[in-house]
């Protein structure tokens, strides 16, 4: 089982839920345990990460990131506050 996406590829949920939606930074390529290749993904503006299979994302086409703004271990995400620190 090979996997279409590579680490530092940015994603895109394949059926969005909403309007909008975040592109996801693909972190690491998991080892295959189910039918179709999984990854371990991170939103770049939520900062949430998850694991999605396959078939629930695409490529993000011409809106990927470059590499050197994220750490392949976890994006560096500073909350946003409306108070100063």
């Amino acid at each position: 089982m090979t996997h279409k996406y590579k680490v530092g590829q940015s994603v895109v949920p394949a059926s969005p839920q909403r309007g909008s939606y975040d592109t996801y930074l693909v972190l690491k390529q998991l080892p295959p345990t189910s039918y179709e290749p999984q990854y371990w993904v991170q939103g770049m503006r939520s900062g949430m990460d998850c694991i999605v299979c396959e078939s629930q994302v695409k490529a993000a086409g011409d809106r990927q990131p470059s590499l050197a703004s994220a750490s392949l271990g976890a994006l560096k995400i500073r909350p946003q506050s409306g108070k100063p620190s």
